[in-house]
């Protein structure tokens, strides 16, 4: 289990590396959390027992927006959690743009839009932005 390959492909291409005319939601305990820059990454297992790579902001963002404190307390080992969010490409959808691209390593990552506690005690929605160009997803 892991995270996409390069975090130079993926820090500056992010629709091409996560499809934003899909949504998945996903429920489960959180196994463990990096909180690392380039992106902090939530490992989350659900009921079928497959586990979930969350690919999330990076660690100086959550810090400067105030976010790591409740953050950490909310997303503990075992804590229930709620994500949703947009799934990763596949890597040849990915190659279409970045030929050298090699591999996703966990086909069930997703970068999320919002992330809350199933009991509700803790919630991050991803800001909305008035700039950000929305996908054409017509036909998708």
């Amino acid at each position: 289990m892991g995270a996409v390959a390069s975090s130079a492909f993926a820090h500056h291409s992010h629709p091409y590396f996560y499809d934003q005319c899909k949504t998945v939601t996903i429920e489960g305990r959180v196994e463990r959390v990096e909180w690392k820059d380039p992106h902090t990454w939530v490992f989350v297992k659900i009921d079928d027992g497959s586990s979930y790579t969350v690919d999330w902001s990076p660690l100086s963002r959550l810090t400067r927006n105030g976010i790591i404190g409740p953050a950490k307390e909310a997303l503990v080992v075992g804590a229930r959690v709620m994500v949703a969010g947009n799934p990763i490409r596949t890597t040849a959808e990915i190659r279409e743009h970045f030929p050298e691209f090699t591999s996703v390593k966990n086909p069930k990552t997703v970068d999320p839009r919002t992330i809350r506690r199933a009991d509700n005690s803790w919630n991050w929605a991803l800001p909305q932005n008035p700039n950000e160009k929305l996908p054409d997803c017509k036909g998708k």
